[in-house]
């Protein structure tokens, strides 16, 4: 079942939450909807379910418009992430609830039923809980039992809203790659709502990347990240260093620092500020012929097989840089807290004065 829609706008009073929003979902495909708080992700992903009703635009089930359709006749599966459980019923009667609730022409008979509950609960995984209440059970198991839920009815379309936001980061983890593994079990087209970078690019076959109600790039994660469509997609994705700074054709400076650049006269001369990620530079105790970036070492912190290094410009730029390093890098490096480093960029990313993604390039 492809989803689509075209042109989408809703707005709550003077606020537009969609302007003219259009999207299209292939079948079988896992979208994930990412983008801060108020980019109208969740509005979007409420219209598709038939709870909220745009101003103006239409949506599509396959060839079928569905914009008026009532939500219950759209066959959707909805996890929500407070999972939304009934306290008093035990895992299995909570799976199997909409499907007692059908009317009784529709209904399965009881074996059916039983049959299903049993079905879904071993699909994710909580058979052996079926007796269980949802006090009972940890955050990461409600979210399971409310996944199992949404598919008792067979959707064509399976909705989920922030569905890893309440849990704790090492469950998260878990449940993300789970629901990658489920999902190419079950193949049933899915969008899901995040603002976890990490969440979006490791579950999604596409990222939609939203701002103030607006579709900034969709596209493949690697996509997203090594191609960013503008400025805006650049800066979401991961944390970066912003270097101000003037370039004359060949060189990069600001105050004593330096930068030459292999532009091939793809930038502009003049403001022209360099965005560098941190796994995308070393650094070193001296300067190179091509790259002249002082910093002071202010910190560092471990986790896992990567260091990460906090420096301070010396007397070139404001705010606080960050690198990357593996272990022995780190090691090999050998510094201490005020000790004088050097940033050797690999890779950068140009921002011309207009605010405008330039060409990505590396020193000379």
């Amino acid at each position: 079942m492809s989803i689509r829609v075209d042109d989408i706008r809703k707005t709550f009073g003077a606020f537009t939450a969609l302007d003219d929003i259009s999207l299209n979902v292939p079948h079988g495909e896992l979208v994930g909807l990412l983008g801060p708080s108020g980019s109208g992700k969740t509005t979007l992903l409420r219209i598709i379910a038939g709870l909220e009703k745009p101003d103006h635009g239409q949506v599509f089930f396959q060839d079928r418009d569905v914009t008026t359709l009532d939500v219950r006749r759209r066959k959707v599966g909805f996890v929500f992430q407070q999972y939304a459980l009934f306290r008093h019923l035990t895992v299995a009667d909570n799976v199997a609830f909409g499907l007692r609730m059908l009317p009784r022409g529709e209904r399965p008979g009881r074996d059916r039923i039983r049959a299903r509950v049993r079905e879904l609960l071993e699909l994710v995984q909580m058979d052996t809980m079926a007796g269980r209440y949802p006090a009972q059970l940890s955050g990461g198991q409600k979210q399971r039992v409310a996944l199992a839920r949404a598919l008792a009815l067979e959707p064509e379309v399976l909705l989920l809203d922030e569905p890893f936001g309440a849990l704790d980061a090492k469950v998260r983890k878990e449940l993300r790659r789970w629901l990658r593994h489920l999902h190419e079990q079950i193949s049933v087209t899915s969008i899901f709502v995040t603002h976890d970078q990490e969440e979006a690019m490791e579950v999604s076959d596409q990222v939609v990347v939203m701002s103030q109600g607006h579709i900034e790039q969709i596209g493949t994660p690697l996509q997203v990240y090594e191609q960013p469509a503008s400025r805006f997609v650049f800066d979401f994705l991961g944390h970066i260093n912003a270097l101000e700074g003037h370039y004359d054709g060949q060189t990069w400076r600001a105050g004593e620092a330096f930068l030459r650049l292999d532009t091939e006269g793809a930038c502009p001369d003049g403001a022209l500020t360099l965005y560098l990620r941190p796994h995308e530079a070393a650094l070193s105790k001296s300067p190179s012929e091509v790259a002249r970036l002082p910093v002071t070492l202010a910190g560092r912190s471990v986790f896992g097989g990567t260091v990460t290094v906090e420096l301070e410009p010396a007397e070139w730029g404001e705010g606080m840089l960050e690198v990357e390093l593996d272990r022995d890098s780190w090691r090999q490096l050998d510094a201490q807290r005020d000790d004088t480093l050097y940033i050797l960029p690999r890779l950068l990313q140009t921002v011309t004065c207009d605010g405008e993604l330039g060409p990505r390039v590396r020193p000379a």
